[in-house]
């Protein structure tokens, strides 16, 4: 375990290094072919207008590899969490997903001054982050999702880390090798300090990321928990398992309306006692659990 942490941080650094590197080296010509594009887009005579195409087109082009250069620097770097912390690093995460691949991302954490999590070791940190990059990035890349729930919570001495979208779902066996290759690079972080991933996915309803690594020296007392093996604090009703049951089958809370004959407040306000009662933060971790459990 020791030995995969020392790896990792190992890699961590390399990232960094790349990442200085690209900034250093590339960033510049890149900046200086887009400054002399536009510079010649200003002088030619406007009675060249196929060698003004030709350097709109330049230009534009310059101008995106710039900009995606600038992505992946910022991703190698994690400049935020080094000089901030992970809960305002996983903000700034979240407004760049948002921003760059149009999702929706609704942020479920704790406090910054809970100090649990300030005085959280650095490789731990790492972990969470990393896990929660690639989990919005196939989202955002792979999934088609439209939105992304994040929830990192503290519980019976584990950081507890969740990020569901709405996105097409699949079967594991079948994921694309880009996928895979998240999966697995996700499951090595968390083994790396001693935790555990799962990762559970419905075909059209979405998929769930769910990371638990271990916090010592943390008192489970302090913190809420649940006994093994009880998820129900109190049993579902009739209706809300109604209401789960299309959860399950991707349905919208106006399709749900709908097939049931009632409102969407109605669907929305059953569905918050689902959610309440199964101690969960989106409707797909919610899916799941019905699913895995038996439930509907």
């Amino acid at each position: 375990m020791r030995e995969q942490a020392i790896e990792w941080s190992a890699r961590d650094r390399e990232r960094r290094d790349l990442a200085r590197a690209l900034h250093q080296q590339l960033e510049p010509a890149l900046l200086l072919l887009v400054e002399q594009a536009r510079t010649y887009q200003a002088v030619l005579p406007s009675t060249a207008p196929q060698a003004t195409n030709a350097l709109n087109v330049l230009a534009s082009m310059a101008a995106g590899a710039l900009a995606h250069l600038q992505e992946i620097v910022v991703d190698l770097e994690a400049r935020e969490l080094r000089d901030l912390g992970l809960i305002p690093a996983l903000e700034i995460l979240s407004l760049r997903t948002e921003r760059r691949y149009g999702l929706s991302v609704r942020l479920d954490l704790p406090g910054r001054a809970d100090p649990a999590v300030r005085h959280l070791v650095a490789e731990k940190a790492h972990a969470a982050y990393r896990i929660a990059q690639e989990a919005m990035h196939n989202a955002g890349r792979h999934a088609g999702a439209s939105q992304l729930e994040v929830s990192l919570r503290l519980r019976e001495g584990n950081l507890l880390l969740v990020i569901a979208d709405d996105g097409r779902g699949f079967c594991l066996p079948e994921c694309t090798e880009a996928e895979g290759e998240g999966l697995r690079e996700m499951a090595a972080r968390a083994a790396s300090v001693g935790g555990t991933l799962e990762v559970s996915s419905v075909l059209a309803v979405g998929t769930q990321v769910r990371a638990t690594l271990p916090l010592a020296g943390l008192a489970s007392a302090t913190r809420e928990s649940a006994p093994p093996g009880r998820r129900l604090p109190e049993p579902l009703t009739p209706r809300e398992r109604e209401v789960l049951s299309y959860v399950a089958k991707g349905m919208t809370n106006k399709q749900i309306a709908a097939s049931l004959g009632i409102s969407d407040r109605t669907v929305q306000f059953h569905l918050g006692n689902v959610l309440h009662k199964l101690d969960v933060a989106s409707r797909t971790e919610a899916a799941v659990i019905a699913l895995a459990e038996g439930l509907i």
